[in-house]
């Protein structure tokens, strides 16, 4: 009897299992397509489809891939996980080629998993690329990291986050690192590269001054795809749009910089800044999402606090001296102590009536509410509206200002108009030919021209003031120390008179040596004498083109009037590598973009 009740089980069992392989298919069934017609397949094929999830929407169908897939027999997850591990014991054992082998397996069981392809391009470009001695090698594995990622697009149409990711290291890895002249250099003759490059992006707009494609106009290439992808409504994760769209800009500022550091001055980089201050007030025309549901455009903040000084100037019209009258009551109110602290003068203050003046400041404040609550009777409901709408406009510009602040937007646009300026141009290349006849032992000319381009400094901080606190004004505090050098050896002092005796002043705290020349300088000026720095207003670069003194011009007051294109040094003379330097420190932004995290070594990153 057991027998016959264990048999008629199993057949239960096995007709069920055949029943239920009828549903299973009416869900699962694959999409056809025939000559004759199609079909559009099971609920999940139709799911699939509906939300653009399958592989043929998603990117290209990679039949070996697939093929992978199956061969698991639903182990994916557990295959992908053995393959990240010895894709790290081949990392330790600095097997490159069984490291490459293994990572391709990856992306074919995860092809559409965004962060393989950004932490594995990372490790191929920045942790594996630094283990190699020679430049060149270096360059290959970096390729390798940028030619990953194309793949990963090829894979993932359109994909926002790896076309940025792909432009961040093209122009960061490759313009950023310890080898950059070298990079740069391989970078501009490898055309077997520009070749496979052409079919993403064309790589012909990306032309340099030289006319060959130059790393920092290739990188905006990138990151201008990328932003069109999500104009046509593909989805960002991962990455705010504040910095997503400040790269594109932010690359043609950086191509503008990296040229006069080369030594490519004159019209050459003066029109190259032109384009880049175009680039950022495009940038703050555009429209960016912010976290608290509402887009803002960084460069309407002017005309934004002018509707916020009209609407503040109406209240009061429309309640004449109310505010005054409330803030005297709240003063009234006062204990003796705290209202004797609001007459008490800056710098008398101590920490207790500092403080006792901060609770004094916080209770008599008078808000825009309590205004329109006591205005007369005729103009108390149209004070209330506008209180409302004061309200959201003081929240729209404190929330616009944070984010200019986050990307330095006054920054960039004032730098971007300044170095158009004739006075910019000059300073660099007197400083550029100073420098030159400095290291050819012409000390009377190098004394000439760098006195000439401290005049033209003098110019430009006088106009542009904040730029005295930039990262530039570090660099040239270190061509005035040569100027020192040289004096010294014509056995003289530097002049009493020195025209950034201020720059000095602000960089002294940082460098001995400038501390030392600020002392002497300081013995024969009186504070009265120094210059005054003062904080700029904030200008935005202007739409039309710019004027007479700031387009490009070749006209030079330079004691040498011959102005030739000075010509970058070749790759073979440029400043050995720092073989020491952590690769993952070379990816460093000059903007804001600077917060944007970079992919661990040990794992899958999150957002590059």
């Amino acid at each position: 009897m057991s027998r016959d009740i264990s048999f008629w089980r199993k057949v239960v069992y096995i007709g069920v299992i055949v029943l239920l392989l009828f549903p299973l298919f009416w869900i699962g069934q694959p999409a056809t397509r025939t000559a004759t017609g199609s079909s559009p397949g099971g609920v999940l094929a139709q799911l699939r489809a509906h939300n653009n999830l399958s592989q043929a929407e998603l990117g290209e169908i990679d039949p070996a891939g697939e093929s992978i897939k199956l061969a698991t027999l639903g182990l994916r997850g557990v295959a992908a996980n053995l393959l990240w591990e010895k894709s790290f014991e081949y990392k330790k054992k600095e097997d490159w080629e069984g490291l490459s082998a293994t990572l391709n397996q990856i992306t074919k069981l995860q092809p559409n998993f965004i962060t393989v392809w950004e932490h594995q391009s990372h490790n191929l470009s920045y942790n594996v690329s630094v283990e190699f001695d020679d430049y060149r090698m270096r360059y290959h594995w970096v390729k390798k990291g940028i030619d990953f990622l194309v793949e990963g697009i090829r894979k993932n149409r359109e994909n926002p986050r790896l076309l940025h990711y792909t432009g961040w290291i093209t122009g960061q890895k490759i313009g950023r690192a310890d080898e950059h002249v070298q990079f740069r250099e391989l970078f501009r003759q490898d055309m077997d590269f520009h070749d496979s490059l052409n079919s993403e992006v064309p790589v012909d707009k990306g032309h340099g001054w030289d006319g060959r494609p130059d790393n920092w106009l290739v990188s905006q290439l990138w990151y201008q795809r990328a932003e069109r992808a999500v104009d046509a409504g593909m989805v960002l994760k991962g990455k705010s749009p504040l910095i997503f769209h400040a790269d594109n800009p932010m690359s043609m500022i950086n191509y503008s910089t990296t040229i006069e550091e080369e030594g490519v001055l004159g019209q050459t980089a003066q029109q190259s800044w032109y384009e880049a201050g175009q680039g950022w007030a495009q940038y703050g025309r555009r429209q960016i999402p912010t976290s608290w549901g509402h887009n803002v455009r960084l460069g309407e903040y002017e005309q934004v606090n002018d509707e916020l000084a009209r609407m503040r100037e109406r209240l009061e019209q429309l309640a004449p001296g109310i505010r005054e009258q409330i803030k005297q009551e709240k003063i009234a109110d006062l204990d003796p102590e705290l209202r004797a602290a609001l007459d008490i003068p800056e710098d008398q203050l101590t920490d207790d009536t500092y403080r006792q003046q901060i609770d004094a400041l916080g209770r008599t404040s008078v808000t825009h509410r309590e205004v329109a609550e006591r205005a007369p009777e005729a103009n108390r409901a149209s004070a209330i509206k506008l209180v409302e709408r004061l309200n959201n406009q003081e929240l729209m510009s404190s929330r616009t200002s944070h984010y200019r602040s986050i990307v330095n937007y006054d920054y960039w646009a004032i730098r971007c108009e300044a170095e158009q300026t004739k006075a910019a141009v000059d300073a660099r290349e007197f400083l550029y030919k100073a420098q030159q006849a400095h290291d050819a032992a012409d000390l009377e000319a190098a004394r000439t021209l760098y006195e000439a381009s401290w005049q033209q400094w003098r110019k430009i901080y006088d106009q542009y003031p904040r730029l005295m606190d930039d990262i530039s004004a570090e660099e040239l505090t270190s061509a005035i120390k040569r100027y020192q050098r040289l004096l010294q050896q014509l056995d003289e002092e530097v002049p009493a008179d020195f025209p950034l005796v201020d720059l000095v002043r602000k960089s002294q705290e940082r460098d001995e040596g400038l501390r030392e020349l600020y002392q002497q300088l300081g013995e024969s000026i009186t504070p009265d004498e120094a210059p005054e720095t003062m904080e700029p207003a904030a200008k935005e670069p202007s739409e039309q083109p710019p004027p007479d003194d700031a387009k490009p011009d070749t006209q030079t007051d330079a004691p040498d009037a011959t102005k030739s294109q000075p010509t970058p040094k070749p790759a073979d003379e440029a400043k050995p590598a720092d073989e020491s330097k952590p690769a993952t420190e070379e990816a460093k932004s000059t903007s804001a973009e600077g917060e944007a995290e970079q992919p661990s070594s040990e794992g899958p990153a999150a957002n590059p």
